[in-house]
């Protein structure tokens, strides 16, 4: 079993927690299915993600994962 340093993984972000807990709370899921809700607020939150991220290149990568979600999830 290998041990994994989650603070050494992390990426750095421009936003405060209490930023994205708002960023979070923005999103209206009123016209989502409730079994899509679930993906919904996964796309929500790599959105935030995306546009938050310090680096330049994982957050190219993030846009590239979650386009290529939303079109596997059609």
């Amino acid at each position: 079993m290998a041990i994994r340093n989650i603070e050494k993984d992390a990426l750095s972000s421009n936003i405060s927690l209490t930023d994205f807990g708002k960023a979070m709370n923005q999103v209206d899921l009123s016209l989502v299915p409730p079994e899509k809700r679930r993906l919904a607020i996964f796309d929500h939150m790599m959105r935030i993600m995306a546009d938050t991220v310090t680096d330049g290149t994982k957050a190219t990568e993030i846009r590239q994962a979650r386009l290529g979600r939303m079109l596997q999830n059609r």
